[in-house]
């Protein structure tokens, strides 16, 4: 039987996953992030084309995401 509290740890500390567009690639390797929020973040990684949209993870870029309309529903 495993111990509860470590299989809870283990579905809560993963990195949230955020979407933004890429703005720009800067010289050291990391790239400039414009998150749906509004809010500018710099991130490492270049993988992902600039105005493209993508995967934020960890502070790092994880992949492309799809170009998708963005709504937010208040309930």
């Amino acid at each position: 039987m495993s111990n509860q509290y470590q299989r809870l740890r283990g579905l809560t500390q993963a990195q949230p996953r955020t979407i933004g567009t890429v703005t720009s690639h800067n010289a050291d390797g990391t790239s400039s992030v414009q998150l749906l929020s509004g809010a500018f973040v710099t991130v490492l990684g270049q993988s992902v084309a600039v105005s493209s949209r993508a995967y934020i993870e960890g502070g790092r870029v994880i992949g492309q995401a799809a170009s998708l309309p963005f709504f937010n529903i208040d309930i």
